[in-house]
């Protein structure tokens, strides 16, 4: 069995690729490389098309298993077959951005003592038990349009499993117990001063690119839970 070589974790900015068909089935392939991101770590799946000659087959889908990522498509394509991969680069470029905000936001408010996030996604922040208030809210909104001014860098860098000092975060500590042991690397992503976490994600260059919000609101909820809302 072929492992799948995942060329969006050293350039998360490549939007076309050259690859062959190492396994196929009925409407769905495996490819030696791949830059198409499979869905998994709270980003949604990549699409776009494989081309073969003359022919354009859509993906649909894309998701990994174990060592191997499968590209579900709305055809079939033989074993063997060299494609040419293009990603639908609006919608990456949208993950990327929402992405990388999720990250940045998340360091913020865990600097003003959020207390553990227990929930993400593209749009909403969990946290449980948290102190947040409308106060700390309001300040974070305008730190984070501050930075998205200052054009920070998004830096992704390696660390040995072994360097990595995760402190109090039981979120954090729990990611490290449930990778296999085999796993001694890990990919991280630093945005300045501001954030810092191990991710497999996408993500644009720097803050410039993230945009700033649009809406930044707070909800709370029973047992000392907030819900904290986003939109870029």
């Amino acid at each position: 069995m072929s492992d799948s070589i995942p060329l969006y974790v050293n350039d998360s900015s490549l939007k076309e690729f050259y690859a062959k068909v190492v396994r196929a089935g009925p409407k769905f392939v495996v490819l030696d490389k791949t830059a198409f991101y499979p869905e998994g770590g709270g980003q949604p799946t990549d699409t776009g098309v494989l081309k073969a000659g003359d022919e354009t087959y859509k993906v649909i889908k894309v998701m990994k298993r174990g060592p191997q990522i499968f590209h579900y498509l709305d055809d079939n394509i033989a074993l063997g077959t060299e494609v040419h991969g293009v990603i639908d680069w609006e919608r990456r470029l949208n993950h990327m951005r929402l992405h990388s905000g999720e990250h940045l936001l998340t360091g913020l408010l865990e600097a003003e003592g959020s207390g553990p996030k227990v929930f993400s996604s593209f749009s909403q922040l969990d946290f449980k038990p948290s102190e947040l208030t409308e106060e700390i809210i309001s300040k974070v909104w305008k730190q984070f349009d501050e930075i998205i001014d200052e054009d920070v860098p998004i830096v992704i860098y390696t660390t040995s499993r072994d360097e990595l000092d995760v402190g109090d975060d039981a979120r954090k500590r729990s990611f490290l117990e449930k990778m296999p042991g085999t796993v001694n690397e890990l990919r991280m992503v630093r945005i300045g001063d501001y954030a810092e976490t191990f991710c497999l994600g996408t993500h644009v260059k720097t803050t410039g690119e993230i945009g700033k919000l649009k809406d930044l609101r707070m909800e709370s909820k029973k047992k000392r839970k907030k819900i904290v809302y986003f939109e870029l």
